[in-house]
């Protein structure tokens, strides 16, 4: 047991190091993965939900992440569209109740490269204000351990100014897509999370800068039979030392089609993708496979994930990753739909 505790430690400890939240469903929270995506989608207003509960196996307090998001897509002049849109989040996280809160907003404006309103790009702003907090109670520093194991008694010999602390970044986008009719797209994205590099220490006089995230992410949807279609993803981040790859398919049955509509119908998902990931002391490394499901019916888009643990945490997790849940509702003002089938990206 020993054994297994110290191993969740050392990979917990590397995963959350000046790294951002990820979550699974990608897919599903457009405002965290590229600010170009704001109001990129079939219709005028978009709703986002999204739930994660991650290493609940393997320690008492999981990490838990609880997002929504809200956004808005007009249109600007006779092919260009305009986007905006705002994002809540929050996290806790571990044993020391690290609690990360982000309140943040995004711009976007969407070209469209041609009269036949078949290839765009799009460009995007997000300036964000985070909120953390620990509680010093539950943490525990190197000096406190001796022969004999931890003392609670022993000296810290740290310093912890405050408990909690703010402060404000900027991050910006860019993608491309191309349509060509409904069922058949392509699209690639390139994202700057963290470009003035906050400082995220607690302790006094210590430097501890947030590293700016560099996130790629592709893919291209065609149809594989009559009712049938195929979306294989990609997606690439490198956090400082930290890189992340994620690959992965989507297969889409369609189960009732509204010949002429935009939104509606009713389609099921379900595919596998495979996350790999790297740090300083591993240059690479599997860390979960996952299955992913969605449901479309009518406006309601439904995702669920799971992660199936395959990295070095096996021996205390059994394989068991976590859970998350994705809710996303899109609609259109009468008379204003948009009359481009955007991909679901």
């Amino acid at each position: 047991m020993k054994k297994n505790l110290l191993i969740v430690m050392i990979f917990i400890g590397n995963l959350v190091n000046a790294q951002d939240l990820h979550l699974t469903q990608f897919y599903m929270s457009p405002l965290t993965l590229n600010p170009a995506l704001t109001g990129v989608f079939n219709g005028n207003y978009r709703f986002t939900g999204n739930y994660r509960n991650q290493w609940s196996s393997v320690i008492a307090n999981p990490y838990e992440t609880v997002a929504g998001a809200i956004e808005f897509s007009g249109k600007s002049g006779d092919f260009n569209r305009i986007g905006a849109g705002l994002h809540i989040l929050s996290d806790q996280a571990g044993t020391s109740q690290l609690t990360t809160n982000i309140f943040a907003g995004s711009v976007s404006y969407n070209f469209a490269l041609s009269r036949n309103m078949d290839y765009f790009i799009s460009t995007g702003l997000n300036v964000a204000y985070t909120q953390k907090s620990i509680n010093p109670f539950y943490l525990t520093f190197g000096s406190q351990y001796g022969d004999s194991g931890y003392d609670p008694n022993n000296a810290s010999n740290e310093t912890i100014s405050t408990n909690n602390y703010s402060y404000a970044d900027a991050s910006l986008g860019f993608l491309w897509y191309h349509i060509n009719g409904k069922r058949h797209n392509q699209f690639l994205g390139v994202s700057m999370w963290h470009v003035n590099r906050p400082n995220l220490a607690f302790i006094d006089n210590d430097l501890d800068k947030l590293y700016t995230k560099i996130v790629g992410h592709a893919g291209i949807g065609f149809p594989i039979s009559g009712k049938a279609d195929m979306t294989p993803y990609l997606l690439a981040m490198k956090q400082g030392p930290h890189t992340e790859l994620e690959v992965g398919t989507l297969f889409k049955f369609i189960l009732e089609e509204r010949k002429g509509q935009i939104l509606g119908g009713t389609n099921f998902y379900i595919g596998p993708f495979y996350r790999i990931v790297g740090n300083q002391d591993v240059f690479i490394f599997s860390d979960a496979l996952i299955l992913a499901t969605k449901l479309d019916v009518g406006g309601f888009t439904f995702g669920m994930s799971y992660d199936i643990n395959v990295s070095g945490l096996v021996p205390a997790s059994a394989s068991r990753g976590g859970p998350e849940l994705a809710i996303q509702y899109t609609g259109a003002f009468k008379h204003q739909n948009s009359k481009t089938f955007c991909p679901r990206f």
